[in-house]
């Protein structure tokens, strides 16, 4: 190419007034700094929460899905809409760079195959992308209700698609006006140029003019504007993958119980919740996804994580000023939760200012029975392209309402008795826990201490009747691989899973403890585990605690022992098995190939649900909700035998004892004489 391919930055323009357009762009950036330092001053009340750990870890995070917006393709539609909107724009705003950077400070960029590629072709490609990207998202925040469009929402949306259309004018009234030997490598711009092919030199100037300000006006305007509208999450979802939590999935905040300045646990109100919290409330982008895979939005119960975070974002901007002004002025809240002034006196609030005071978070700003309805199942944040913390907001809310205010559903009251008088949630006898292992020769750790593995057969394959099989199926498989175990017997206690996710930091801590202190008695390094559950606790919950242990699933074992050919598979009869993923064990343990390789092992035809793996759809027993009714909607298990009958399958496998019991009791209401049964069941079988 010819080094003489450029073009005139700023033909038609008076350059005398480019001391204008800088103006303007400042004081729009201004407006843009100071509601951004608005925005941040609320999200700042919130409790101190160090996200800045592992800086490369974060990074890594940044490029994959905040610049290269991976967690946003997976919704191909959607993600393929928004790329063309991300990439257009970052495009664009390069090239205006470039544009001044020529222009004011002398660097010379803009000739040869550097405009013919880049600032002809490619900017003009990318602004036709940008601007069908934005006709599309106009059109889907019309006609999907589900995304909550506000009237704002179209607005910006329609004012960044005039900006982009008044861009390709003026460039087609440059073409036509300076008549462009190079204008076939600005197609689009060339083709709008034809637009004004019979406009006189005059009109041409004039129009351009007009254009031109008027697209500069419109664009300034939305930088001033920027830190109030829904763009605002170009800035803060960047921000908020930053800070995402580098703690395994599902960890919860550690609280110590046994501390003596401890005056309140959990979240009762907005400012308990970190400024985290809040960051995520404010970079959600109502997009819906949360909702699309949420089991209890799902089934018609009162929880929508979306709603609930807007809830959180629309209390944050009622309260959030007048904490913020009591926190700046040095008030402090004291052990009752009143704002105490530096003079130690009750902060004076105006009579509207104490009536927001006055509200809770639970009940007036989050809908109370949402939070009870929560599985915890993790699908939504699995889901959320900003990496909003759903479900640790949930539980902390929940530890909140049972320490503080002793307000639960009912039926949670037996179970958290259960667990503190009998160590299991049935509140069965702690001295029948090793009945089921009864006349199967297994030793506890009592009789044998150097066993390899602790087998942890947890409260379900202690005392539930269905479980117990699974128990006894799965010590005939280790016994048959040569596996070196033993069980704990009477001394195991439940692990702590549901009282902790059901906001019983007292129960849980109790169980932790008495468990953390009988393990460590005997020396135990390795525990296989059947209930997922217990495996968040174990391998999660107690190292907060000072427990650390090597923990596996059963599932991971079998696969293991199988690779190993310790365990010989007989004659396969070709079953189709559909595999239910466990939330515990695939999302929060990344844990999806070995509950399929053991069912392959034992001669099945693995088939995959509708929604499987990391969009696998919750039983409902999760997040303690064994123990609890349904109060509304469709029952969560009901819902998932449906999905399995869709795939016309002989039996459904899974690997954890709370889905094997919801989706037993599933089938049953589907009336369907569909199995259902554990990975351990299906290969012992064919022992």
């Amino acid at each position: 190419m010819e080094d003489t391919a450029t073009r005139e930055v700023m033909w038609n323009i008076d350059h005398s007034l480019t001391w204008v357009m800088y103006l303007l762009f400042l004081v729009a950036l201004g407006f843009c700094i100071y509601f951004l330092v608005k925005r941040w001053r609320l999200m700042s009340i919130g409790a101190p929460v160090d996200r800045t750990s592992d800086w490369k870890v974060r990074a890594k995070g940044m490029i994959a899905d905040a610049l290269l917006q991976l967690r946003v393709l997976k919704k191909p539609g959607a993600g393929i809409m928004h790329l063309g909107m991300y990439v257009g724009m970052i495009i664009m705003l390069i090239a205006t760079v470039v544009t001044a950077a020529q222009f004011d400070l002398g660097f010379q960029l803009i000739y040869g195959d550097f405009y013919l590629y880049f600032m002809a072709l490619a900017v003009d490609l990318a602004g036709l992308a940008f601007c069908v990207a934005m006709v599309a998202c106009i059109i889907r925040r019309i006609v999907n209700k589900k995304l909550d469009t506000k009237p704002g929402d179209i607005i910006v949306l329609v004012l960044l698609l005039v900006i982009g259309l008044s861009g390709f004018a003026v460039e087609g009234l440059r073409i036509v006006g300076t008549d462009d030997p190079w204008r076939a490598w600005s197609p689009i711009g060339n083709m709008v140029a034809m637009l004004f092919a019979n406009f006189t030199p005059e009109q041409i100037s004039l129009t351009h003019q007009i254009i031109w300000w008027s697209h500069m006006g419109m664009a300034f305007a939305l930088i001033a504007y920027w830190m109030y509208s829904k763009l605002v999450h170009v800035l803060l979802m960047p921000a908020d993958v930053w800070c995402r939590s580098l703690e395994p999935k599902g960890t919860l905040p550690y609280i110590n119980v046994e501390d003596e300045n401890l005056t309140t646990m959990g979240v009762g109100q907005l400012e308990d919740l970190t400024w985290k919290d809040l960051l995520d409330a404010e970079a959600c982008i109502r997009c819906g996804r949360c909702e699309d895979v949420c089991p209890a939005f799902n089934t018609g119960k009162d929880l929508s994580p979306k709603n609930m975070v807007q809830s959180l974002r629309s209390e944050l901007e009622i309260r959030g000023p007048i904490v913020w002004k009591a926190q700046h002025e040095g008030a402090k809240r004291d052990e009752m939760g009143v704002y105490i002034a530096k003079g130690g006196e009750p902060y004076a609030f105006d009579e509207q200012q104490q009536s927001t005071m006055d509200r809770t978070l639970v009940g007036d700003a989050v809908n109370t029975q949402s939070i009870w309805d929560c599985t915890t199942c993790g699908a939504c944040m699995a889901a959320c392209p900003t990496l909003v913390e759903h479900a640790p907001k949930i539980v902390k809310m929940r530890t909140y309402q049972v320490s503080m205010e002793s307000a639960f559903p009912s039926e949670a009251q037996a179970t958290f008795r259960n667990l503190e008088n009998n160590g299991n949630p049935w509140g069965l006898g702690w001295q029948t826990r090793s009945k089921w292992a009864e006349g199967l020769n297994v030793p506890t750790l009592a009789e044998h201490p150097d066993a390899e593995y602790l087998y942890w057969p947890g409260c379900s394959g202690a005392f539930d009747a269905r479980s117990r099989k699974v128990s006894v199926a799965l010590v005939g498989l280790l016994k048959k691989a040569g596996v070196d175990f033993a069980i704990l017997g009477n001394e195991e206690k439940c692990c702590g899973d549901s009282a902790r996710r059901l906001g019983n930091e007292f129960v849980y801590y109790m169980l932790a403890q008495e468990n953390i202190a009988t393990l460590q008695a005997y020396g135990v390094k390795k525990i296989i585990v059947q209930c997922p559950h217990c495996m968040q606790a174990l391998s999660r919950d107690y190292p907060q605690l000072g427990g650390h242990f090597e923990v596996i699933h059963h599932s991971q074992l079998l696969a293991q022992l199988v690779r190993e050919g310790k365990l010989q598979c007989s004659a396969p009869d070709g079953k189709k098995i559909a595999v239910h993923d466990s939330c515990y064990l695939g999302r929060y343990q990344d844990e999806y190939e070995a509950p399929r390789a053991v069912v392959s092992a034992a001669g099945g035809h693995v088939v995959e649900f509708e929604r499987s793996h990391e969009k696998s759809f919750c039983c409902g027993a999760g997040g303690g909700r064994m123990w609890l009714e349904d109060a509304s909607g469709k029952r969560m298990g009901d819902e998932r035998a449906k999905q399995a009958l869709d795939t016309a399958c002989d039996e459904v496998a899974t690997s954890c004892p709370f889905c094997l019991t919801m989706l037993s009791d599933g089938m049953a209401a589907c009336d369907s004489e569909t199995k259902v049964c554990d990975i351990a069941e299906l290969l012992a079988q064919v022992q």
